[in-house]
């Protein structure tokens, strides 16, 4: 388990503790010790710890403090202990009916098994009786029609969502369900709906545009998408520049539209400097090109001299991170349930990724790392190991094994212990995905984090490395 990790996902700030001390026991204890308490657990290298942690907050789930409980939930629920965040649940429940813990929980398991409008309604209206008094609270009633409109508009019932949500009083949820609504019909393709949409939220709603700024975003980005469709171009510009909208495609094809056209190539350049032309940038270059009073064959010779000068940079920055350390030997298990050593592969370069199903630069990675796998597949040299680590849940073999398939990838996958000793922990690893490339005499050559989604960025680069480490030997 990556403590570190825990304690950034639960948001809480280290400090000294006592580290005996037993939480639950103690009286009118502040939502901060337990914050502290637990930090001090996440850091501590004592193999024993996650279980500490554990004791901890099997403790706090059997207190009679409705946050007590919360907060033990949320800390089983990060470790994958889903029996516990079922017994937490259920002690909530049990203890605290008539709260808001329980009224959500309840909406949850009704919008879970909704089937259609008129069944709903019926369950809403039950609903609604027992916990009437909390729906006197705004903040609780609004976020509970909020979840109830969204998820009749996830499911089409548009007419029944208007319903529900006609029902919201404060102007931020109102805001967010019109930008759903929003949204959903500019995937659906009706840009008429769309665009009213967004004009009456931008007339409706100044207020939690100006305080809400990724709210702001988000509805300009959809707006900016809007003006593309009907190619609007000016507009479209306009609204990218003076909000600082990251539509890059939208603002290159504004640019080329508006007469921009050498700023529509120096946005073009800087990015290919940095990685692949997108798909739009690649067809419409030679038109740039030809705007700029240039021919078909000058793109070419411009792309061929970018990427020249680029796998040189690369080339010599590969080459300048090479290293040399002793590698550690591993005992571990594979997708397949066959033990997977180190000795297994005496002689040979091996490849190792560090990654997890949750970690969205790993997945980004895959499709290169597929390629490079491909590329390798038969060279007896060379052996790629995909190490699965940091997994959460008790169930993270069965997931990864899915993901895997469905995914379809050709990948030998190997899981780490997911505990204190780790592999990932003894190379000292502190972030996913990172690859480390073994020679054959048992030496490290490199070790690396990053990703891309970029197939021919990862290749290339693994497919140097790999190079350069035979030529080592």
């Amino acid at each position: 388990m990556n403590f570190r990790k825990l304690t950034i996902c639960l948001g809480v700030v280290l400090v000294s503790q006592s580290a005996h001390a037993q939480l639950a026991k103690k009286d009118n204890l502040t939502f901060k010790e337990i914050q502290d308490r637990v930090n001090t657990l996440l850091e501590s290298k004592d193999p024993l710890a996650k279980d500490s942690i554990k004791w901890e907050a099997s403790h706090l789930i059997e207190s009679k403090n409705e946050e007590y409980i919360k907060h033990g939930k949320s800390v089983f629920n990060f470790l994958g202990d889903s029996k516990s965040v079922d017994l937490a649940h259920q002690n909530l429940l049990k203890q605290f009916p008539k709260s808001d813990y329980a009224a959500s929980a309840s909406l949850d398991d009704i919008l879970k098994n909704y089937t259609e409008p008129s069944s709903l309604d019926k369950d809403i209206a039950t609903w609604t009786k027992r916990y009437k008094t909390l729906l006197k609270q705004a903040s609780f009633a609004d976020a509970s029609y909020a979840k109830i409109s969204n998820k009749l508009l996830a499911n089409d019932a548009v007419a029944a969502a208007k319903k529900y949500a006609a029902r919201i009083t404060k102007e931020a949820p109102k805001a967010t369900f019109a930008y759903n609504y929003a949204k959903q019909a500019y995937e659906k393709g009706d840009q008429a709906t769309s665009v009213r949409l967004v004009e009456e939220i931008i007339q409706q709603y100044p207020g939690v545009l100006e305080n809400n700024k990724y709210f702001a975003q988000q509805l300009y980005t959809l707006q900016a998408q809007l003006y593309s469709k009907q190619q609007k171009w000016k507009e479209a510009l306009t609204l990218i520049e003076e909000q600082k909208i990251p539509l890059e495609d939208i603002k290159f094809q504004a640019l080329m539209q508006t007469g921009r056209n050498f700023d529509a190539f120096l946005l073009l350049d800087a990015r290919f400097a940095m990685t692949a032309l997108s798909p739009i940038q690649e067809q419409e270059g030679p038109t740039l090109f030809k705007n700029l009073g240039s021919t078909a064959a000058q793109w070419e010779a411009y792309k061929q001299r970018i990427e020249q000068k680029k796998t040189k940079e690369n080339e010599t920055q590969w080459k300048n991170a090479m290293i040399s350390e002793e590698s550690i030997d591993f005992d571990l298990v594979d997708m397949d349930g066959k033990r997977v050593k180190s000795s297994d592969y005496k002689g040979k370069i091996i490849v190792i990724d560090f990654w997890a199903t949750w970690c969205g630069p790993c997945v980004n990675s895959f499709p290169g790392m597929q390629a490079a796998v491909d590329k390798y597949k038969e060279d007896p040299e060379v052996v790629f190991l995909f190490i699965n680590t940091w997994e959460r849940g008790a169930d993270y073999k069965t997931k990864v094994k899915s993901f895997i398939q469905e995914k379809g990838y050709r990948f030998h996958v190997v899981f780490d212990t997911m505990e204190s000793d780790a592999l990932v922990e003894k190379y000292g690893i502190k972030g996913i995905p990172t690859k480390i490339i073994i020679d054959k005499n048992g030496r490290v050559r490199f070790k690396s984090s990053g990703s891309s989604p970029v197939v021919k960025e990862i290749l290339d680069e693994i497919s140097y490395k790999i190079e350069m480490v035979k030529k080592s030997n």
